[in-house]
């Protein structure tokens, strides 16, 4: 009697975690394959914001503010903000959550000053809008296709107790139902990988068409405000991060020592590209500087 109950809870286990992980990656793929319209009338921050998460949106207004001359910074990686640095205008919240960032000193290194500026209202209200819009996908989503993914592989390290019960009680005929029951959700794991992206197709689509604007010749590229935003230099960090800026003074600031691993903005050997879930929110100079994001990025943090 007592096998029988094991083996009946093992089953209503691993087919609630199957089960849950194919719901969730149905919901995700709804999400990923929605027909949603990138609207011409972005900001350079929502732009940012969409290309590579937090940090690119506070890198992009970074790199503005320091071609108006009111932020300054020096060949270390260390970020000065002179007095009148401030100005009303659309990117007012984010330009004060940067200042705010460098703190009484006024002046931080660049990897811990986009951290803090990331983590501000101002920046998680640009991820609120578009996500508003169905341009991101809700971060709650995401997390869950980890959770049930992590729930299939304990419900496979559970499912065998019904056969170590029938070989510690001497009686080994069925031990087989534990294995069958483990190899379901272990497959489902296995198989069922989390996506990826960040964002829809078709606003993924939308960024690499706008990455490839500056590469066109003038005549042929698009019409349009966003396409026209793409191909100013502001826009090639928003869409590209800093290793993308047009001069070599940003360039030089993208190495792991100018950010530091000390520095919540470093994001270690995976901060080289944007891919998993994690990086594009959170990781170091991954997320702000560049790496061929899609849209799509390193771990969630920094939403």
């Amino acid at each position: 009697m007592l096998y029988e109950g094991l083996c009946l809870a093992a089953l209503v286990l691993t087919a609630g975690a199957i089960g849950y992980r194919l719901v969730v990656a149905v919901r995700i793929a709804v999400v990923l394959r929605a027909e949603v319209t990138v609207r011409e009338d972005l900001s350079v921050e929502e732009l940012a914001y969409l290309a590579g998460g937090p940090r690119r949106t506070v890198a992009t207004v970074l790199y503005r503010m320091v071609g108006q001359g009111r932020l300054a910074v020096a060949e270390d990686g260390t970020v000065t903000v002179p007095d009148g640095a401030y100005a009303a205008g659309a990117a007012a919240g984010v330009e004060r959550a940067l200042i705010e960032a460098a703190g009484i000193s006024r002046s931080e290194r660049v990897g811990k000053l986009v951290a803090q500026a990331a983590a501000s209202r101002a920046v998680r209200s640009v991820g609120d809008r578009l996500r508003a819009e169905g341009l991101l996908i809700h971060p709650a989503l995401r997390r869950g296709q980890y959770r049930a993914r992590r729930l299939l592989w304990w419900s496979a390290a559970l499912a065998p107790v019904p056969s170590v019960w029938e070989l510690t009680a001497g009686t080994a005929d069925r031990w087989w139902a534990g294995v069958v029951l483990s190899a379901g959700p272990a497959v489902t794991a296995t198989l069922v990988k989390p996506a990826r992206d960040q964002v829809p197709y078709r606003v993924r689509s939308t960024l690499g068409v706008l990455r490839g604007e500056r590469e066109r010749p003038a005549p042929w590229r698009r019409t349009g405000a966003l396409a026209a935003l793409a191909v100013t230099p502001v826009g090639v960090v928003a869409l590209g991060g800093l290793s993308a800026a047009p001069g070599p003074d940003f360039r030089e600031l993208v190495t792991p020592e100018t950010w530091r691993a000390g520095d919540p903005a470093f994001g270690g050997a995976s901060a080289a590209g944007l891919g998993t879930f994690g990086h594009w929110g959170s990781c170091g100079y991954a997320g702000a500087c560049g790496g061929g994001g899609d849209g799509g990025g390193c771990a969630s943090a920094g939403e």
